[in-house]
């Protein structure tokens, strides 16, 4: 389709909203969106995992905590903790890492 064609399809899904726009013209949708972002078509990467470590400023008695990995691979492990003293978190996730390998 050409350029300009796009063009006049991002200005319509700018006033009426991508579906009502990509769905009667037979529009990809994606591409649509992803030229109303003003992403190029070539961008598409996945996520990359994040990790975030909170550490508290004075270590307090935990009554109750749950522990939740989750590997690349889809792999899932809960842990509901009920103790006085905070587990070894990373004694933990080491121990399920190799367990998965």
């Amino acid at each position: 389709m050409p350029e300009s064609l796009w063009q006049a399809a991002v200005e319509l899904a700018r006033v009426h909203g991508l579906h009502p726009v990509a769905q009667p013209l037979r529009l990809d949708y994606m591409g649509l969106k992803r030229r109303l972002e003003g992403l190029p078509a070539a961008q598409k990467k996945a996520a990359a995992p994040a990790f975030v470590e909170l550490i508290a400023a004075h270590p307090t008695a935990v009554a109750e905590c749950v522990i939740e990995f989750e590997s690349s691979i889809g792999g899932k492990m809960r842990i509901q903790w009920k103790n006085s003293s905070a587990p070894d978190w990373a004694t933990l996730l080491r121990a399920w890492r190799e367990a998965e390998r």
